[in-house]
This record gives structure tokens, C-alpha cells and sequence, in this order.
């Protein structure tokens, strides 16, 4: 409740009536109270025996941008005291607006009286009251005060708004920058629904303020019924901290904290938990973490820290937006920028939160070095990029990398005679390995321990000859085919080196053309190929569209470098094709697939559509993908999924879908929710349940599966309230 502003409006209330300067104390006022005050009125009395001047009519005084109108002003000199009578209006620089009947008020703005308030206040804000006392100089007192951002009814003025709080007496402490309320009631509807004896908050021109927040509140098959008490701590100017003791029907009490500071040139953020479990008394808890600094112009620094005590601790105990994450990662890096160059240095520190994750066998990536530098065009256009990389991984059960790896690559372009866009690309990369570990447990089965090397040269010639036709009704049309040969030593698979970032191969369109389809260096394409593909697009002034490509990677001589599945084993690739098609601006396809060589049989395909009119949407998906077990990926997958939602009602809006598994004929994951939203008031339920399978050996909760209800209430400019359940 915003009442802190009528105090506000009490002093310049009085800067304004002291028209002449003799009633104001300019010591006491701001900058902006101390402008020049001009009025006008449609007569001014002054009588010389009592010292008063009367000024009636239609009274208007401005100062600044802030302006008074009463239909009579009255100035007695002598007592020091200002008075503003008939239909008085203050209006403030930032939009509020106080009405009253009279308000009078104390040469030194210690005492003041207004009665009959009512105000238009910050963000929608609506309060009244018989009267207002100000006193000591700090404190105003509004008794029997109704406070709502909610409008009144056109058709029934007189009808009880959405929701209002009533309170008995409201006290605004200037020194303490506290509103403090006695005996009060929220009405809903104008029936009561909660009365609380005293409470208080900061007054909200304070952007911070020690105290505690709201609290909050729910259940779940774990914790039990739940409460979290937050306290919000201010240390100093640049740091505060907030502490919530949490108190469990099931599992005995819990504390969550988090720390925050800003410095001059970076920001920490810290948050924590911890918890004894009253049932096997075990410790559990996490923390959180985030740094940043910048050190010069060139350099900075930082660290996100992920670590939780257990795979489940997270989501049992409600831990933030990362309670269904399956990895938490811990990074501390340096990094520095230039125009033409970019290094970094950092490291990799993994939490597997999956039932079957193993922290012997997760690897620490200490230390990662990078580093890029590229030229501008030189005299025939062309552009050099260089980069260099250490990589360190080690394990303890399992096999330990060290890679050193660089690259260089040279582009040059040039235009054809008759629109033949060319470009000719050499790339070298020379890499380096040292393996150590159990040859048992290495990555690559049969793996040996020792050193080796790779010299991997690669030449590119790609021609691309693109024929536009562009005609005003029909838009325009694009037919664009495209070749690239690449040559380069055929090295197949080694066994001797680990794959330790390759491993996810995905072969779309997107991958198409290039020298190396691996995410990674720990894989490299090779041998002589030629990448083909056909692309097409069609432009309408309207907006619509259409456009598309199809290809295929043909390749000199077939190896074992990719693994079953991929598309890419033989000496001709699998068909990879995009076509995304927008017919309207409430219509779009989107289509992306990969079909068998030989039998066009759907390998992979991932299907979206979405359709939006008259304030509702819907939106399908569908995704086929086969088993990769190299690519971690060791079933198919079939799934559908959904999402319709928009519009209700004029006010209600809501939400329903979700996804499927076709061959395994399961529910991956439903959600809904249901919204109500207006000037004054928000009510949202959310709904989300997660199914655990066979794909996670029926892991449930350890791997995210489980049910999420949210209810949120929200009464704008006063506080969010909320319950939620799993």
C-alpha cells in the first residue's frame, strides 16, 4: 500500500500555499520545492489587522511541474499556517493525484490536518480516508483507511471492489521509512477474508529495506507440509542478504540463504541450503554461485558454482528452476576480448543428478585453454583464422585425456563471371594426445594407453550459383544449387584416441557442408567427398513464405569413423532435408528430416507446427530418432507433443498440453495452467507432471519424474502469495 506518498503531499502541499516564500522553510524542502510558486485566482484579499490573505475563485498554484487547484487559499501570516479549502486537488510530477476537502497545514511542516482524502497513487493505486493527522514532524496517521488498485464498477459505482484492505489506522514513519497497519482486513468482494492485528512493510520508496518478505507455503509427498519464512537483510550499500528457516511436516527443518554484493567492477551472488533429515538424519543441502569480474579492459574473471549433496536433494527440497536439471556444472573461467582475437581459460567440474550417473567415472575438465585470432581480408579477400586449445580430462575409475590441438583456416571468396558465388577454403589441424587410465574402462573399447598424434589437412571448394526472379505481384523466387568438394587424408577411426566431445553426432541439414560433422576434435571427417544440395525460396509480398533444402554427402571410400545409426556409414550419406513454410502470419511448418539411401524410409524427423487466431494458439510436434548407443542415445525415439492455449474469456487465459511417447506407448509429460488478470488482480494455477520409464529404469523422482501444482495470487502493488504442491 503506497500511503507513503501523502506525507509527500503534505509538504509540498505547504511549499505551494507559501506563495510568498514567508510561510515555507526553504532549509526543510528539496531542490524542486524551493522553484518559484506562481497562482492564479479570481480574487486576493488581504487584511491588513489579522495579516491574512484570501485568495478565492478557482485558486490554481503551480511550482515546477507540480500543480494545486482549491476554490478558496487561505495564508495567516502571523500563526504561520496555510490552508487550501473547496474541492482541493494535488497533483504530483509522477502522475498521482490527492483530493480532499481541506487541508491545513503548520509553518514548519510538523503539524498538519486533511480531511476527506482521496488518492490516485502509484500504479493504479486507490486509498481514502475520512482524514489524515500529521505530527512530530515524521509521522502521518490515517484513520479507517481503504486501499485497492482495483476499479470501480462503470455500471455500479457503489459495488465492493474485486479486492480492498480496510484498516483501522495506518501509520507512515518518515524517520524509519516504515507503513505500519492496525486491525486489518482484506475484503474480497467485500467479504472478508483475513484479518491480521498489525503488520508492516517498507515504505516503498525505500529500494531497500531489512525485514521480512512473504512467506511461503505448500506440500509435498516428501517434505510434508511446508513453511519457508524468508528475512530480507540489508549489510550495507552494496550487499544484503536473505534468510529463509524452513520448518517440514516429514523431514524436520531446513535453512536456505543467499548473499548478494556489487563491487565497482563485478557482482557475487551466492545461495545455499541445508537440511538434517529427521528420518535417517543425514545432512543434505547445495549451493549455488555466481562471480564476475572484470579486471581491465581486456580481461575478466568469474565462476558459476552448481553442487548439490545428493541427485535428488534439489527437487525434493524446491530448489529454484533447476530442480528437473540433469547435470549441474561448476565453471571458473578467464577470458579476455580484442578486436581480432578471443582467449579463454577454464575448467569443468560435473554432478550427474541421474540415477545412474557415476562420480568415479564423471570426468573434471581442468585445465580448458582456448585461443582465436583472426585477420581482416588481405589483398585478394582472403582471411586467416587461427586457433589453439589445451583440454585435460581426468577420471577417477576410468581413462585420463590430455589433448593439445590447433587449427588454422584460410577463406577466400570471389564472384564468378555470371553470378557464380565461389569460395575456397584450406584447413590444417594438428592435434596431440596423451592417454592414461585403465584400458578396461577407456571410452573406446580396447583403448591403449600412451601418446599419439593427428595431422589432419583439408581443402574445400564450394560453388554456390543462386538465380533470383523478383516480380512485384509474385514476390520473389530463389533457386540456389550448391556443391562443395572436400579433400583431405582418410584417417577412420582410431582407437587409440578417446572420444571425449564427439560423441553426439547429429547429421541434419545443418551439418551438411563443412570440413568436420563432429561437434568436437576428438573425431574428424575425412578422404575425399562432395557434399550436393539443392536450395529453393519463395518470397510473397505479403509475407508467406517458402523455403527449403534437400542434399546428400557422397564420400571416395567407406570407413568405420561413423558409428551405426548416424546416416553417414557408406559411401553415400543419407538424405537430409528443410522446409519451413509460413502460408500466413497466424500459420508456420516447420519440417526437418533425414531418409534412408536406399529406401527413403524416415530415419529422423522432427515436425512443428503452430497456429494463432483470435488470441489462441496451438502448436504439434513430432520427433522420430533412432537408437545411437555411441551417441549416448540407446533407444528410439517416437514422440508427440501439444500445447493449445490463448485467450478464455476477456480476462481468463489458459493452457494444455503435452508429450507422448509412441513406442513405448507412455505419457512423457503433461502440463496445464489457468490464468485470471486484470487491473487490480492476478490468480494463475499451474500444473505439471513428469513420468518416469524404462529409459531411466523407472528412476522416478532421482531423474525428475513427479507432479508440480502451483497456485499464485497476486494483489498488484501489495504482494504475491502463493501454495504449491507435488
Amino acid at each position: 500500500m503506497p500511503q507513503h506518498r501523502l506525507s509527500g503531499a503534505l509538504v509540498a502541499l505547504a511549499a505551494l500555499l507559501a506563495a510568498d516564500g514567508s510561510l515555507s522553510q526553504p532549509r526543510r524542502l528539496s531542490e524542486a520545492d524551493r522553484q518559484p510558486v506562481i497562482f492564479t485566482a479570481g480574487e486576493v484579499l488581504y487584511d491588513d489587522a489579522t495579516d491574512v490573505v484570501i485568495a478565492r475563485g478557482g485558486v490554481e498554484a503551480w511550482q515546477g511541474e507540480r500543480i494545486l487547484r482549491a476554490q478558496e487559499v487561505t495564508f495567516q501570516r502571523r500563526i504561520g499556517r496555510a490552508a487550501a479549502r473547496g474541492d482541493v486537488v494535488l497533483m504530483e510530477p509522477d502522475g498521482q493525484v490527492f483530493f480532499a476537502e481541506e487541508a491545513e497545514l503548520t509553518e514548519d511542516l510538523r503539524e498538519g490536518v486533511i480531511r476527506e482524502l482521496r488518492a490516485l497513487l502509484a500504479e493504479g493505486g486507490r486509498l481514502a480516508a475520512p482524514g489524515a493527522v500529521r505530527s512530530q514532524g515524521r509521522l502521518t496517521t490515517m484513520r479507517r483507511a481503504v486501499y485497492t488498485t482495483c476499479e470501480a464498477c462503470p455500471r455500479d459505482p457503489l459495488r465492493p471492489p474485486l479486492w480492498q484492505i480496510r484498516a483501522d489506522r495506518v501509520v507512515h514513519d518518515e524517520q524509519d521509512k516504515i507503513v505500519e497497519y492496525f486491525d486489518a482486513t482484506l475484503q474480497f468482494a467485500g467479504v472478508p477474508v483475513l484479518y491480521v492485528p498489525y503488520f508492516w512493510h517498507a515504505d516503498p520508496s525505500e529500494r531497500r529495506k531489512s525485514g521480512f518478505l512473504v512467506p511461503q507455503f505448500g506440500r509435498s509427498t516428501y517434505l510434508g507440509p511446508y513453511f519457508r519464512q524468508p528475512y530480507y537483510w540489508v549489510i550495507s550499500p552494496s550487499a544484503d542478504a536473505t534468510i529463509a528457516p524452513m520448518i517440514t511436516g516429514n523431514r524436520g527443518p531446513a535453512l536456505f540463504a543467499e548473499y548478494r554484493q556489487r563491487f565497482n567492477a563485478g557482482l557475487v551472488t551466492l545461495q545455499g541450503s541445508g537440511a538434517r533429515d529427521s528420518r535417517d538424519d543425514r545432512q543434505r543441502g547445495h549451493v549455488f554461485g555466481s562471480l564476475r569480474f572484470t579486471l581491465n579492459e581486456t580481461f575478466r574473471a568469474g565462476l558459476d558454482l552448481q553442487r548439490s549433496s545428493d541427485n535428488t536433494y534439489l527437487r525434493r527440497y524446491r530448489v529454484g528452476s533447476l530442480t528437473n536439471q540433469p547435470v549441474l556444472v561448476s565453471t571458473p573461467f578467464l577470458e579476455g576480448f580484442s578486436p581480432t582475437g578471443y582467449l579463454r581459460a577454464d575448467a569443468f567440474f560435473f554432478q550427474g543428478l541421474g540415477s545412474e550417473d557415476d562420480d568415479r567415472r564423471t570426468p573434471i575438465v581442468l585445465p580448458r585453454l582456448f585461443a582465436e585470432f583472426q585477420t581482416g581480408p588481405d589483398r585478394i579477400g582472403g582471411s586467416l583464422r587461427a586457433e589453439a586449445g589445451i583440454f585435460v580430462a581426468a577420471r577417477r575409475q576410468g581413462t585420463d585425456t590430455q589433448r593439445i590441438a590447433s587449427r588454422l583456416r584460410y577463406t577466400l571468396p570471389w564472384r564468378g563471371p555470371i553470378g557464380q558465388v565461389w569460395s575456397l577454403d584450406g584447413n590444417l589441424d594438428l592435434i596431440g594426445y596423451a592417454v592414461r587410465g585403465d584400458p578396461r574402462s577407456t571410452p573406446v573399447p580396447g583403448g591403449i594407453t600412451g601418446e599419439d598424434g593427428r595431422i589432419q589437412p583439408q581443402i574445400a571448394l564450394t560453388w554456390r550459383w543462386p538465380f533470383l526472379r523478383t516480380s512485384g505481384e509474385w514476390g520473389s523466387q530463389l533457386i540456389e544449387p550448391i556443391l562443395q568438394g572436400v579433400v583431405g587424408p582418410n584417417r577412420g577411426r582410431n582407437p587409440r584416441i578417446p572420444n571425449e566431445d564427439s560423441v553426439d553426432l547429429e547429421f541434419t541439414d545443418a551439418t551438411l557442408f563443412g570440413f568436420n560433422r563432429f561437434p568436437g576434435r576428438d573425431r574428424l571427417d575425412g578422404g575425399a567427398r562432395l557434399n550436393a544440395g539443392l536450395r529453393g525460396a519463395w518470397y510473397l509480398p505479403g509475407g508467406q513464405s517458402v523455403e527449403g533444402l534437400f542434399g546428400q554427402a557422397f564420400r571416395a571410400a567407406a570407413d568405420d569413423l561413423y558409428p551405426v545409426g548416424s546416416g553417414l556409414e557408406g559411401k553415400r550419406s543419407d538424405y537430409v532435408a528443410r522446409l519451413t513454410v509460413v502460408p500466413s502470419q497466424q500459420l508456420s511448418l516447420s519440417y526437418r528430416t533425414r531418409l534412408a539411401r536406399d529406401t527413403l524410409a524416415t530415419e529422423f524427423a522432427d515436425i512443428s507446427t503452430t497456429l494463432s487466431a483470435f488470441g489462441r494458439y496451438i502448436t504439434v510436434s513430432y520427433l522420430t530418432a533412432p537408437a545411437q548407443p555411441e551417441a549416448l542415445q540407446p533407444f528410439a525415439r517416437r514422440e508427440i507433443g501439444g500445447t493449445f492455449g490463448g485467450r478464455i474469456a476477456a480476462r481468463w487465459s489458459g493452457f494444455v498440453g503435452g508429450r507422448r511417447d509412441l513406442a513405448r506407448e507412455q505419457m512423457v509429460a503433461s502440463f496445464g495452467g489457468l490464468r485470471y488478470e486484470d487491473e487490480c488482480f492476478v490468480f494463475a494455477l499451474t500444473y505439471l507432471r513428469r513420468f518416469s520409464s524404462a529409459r531411466d529404469g523407472g528412476a522416478g523422482l532421482a531423474n525428475g519424474a513427479g507432479t508440480d501444482l502451483l497456485f499464485t495470487i497476486v494483489f498488484k502493488t501489495v504482494g504475491e502469495f502463493g501454495f504449491s504442491a507435488l
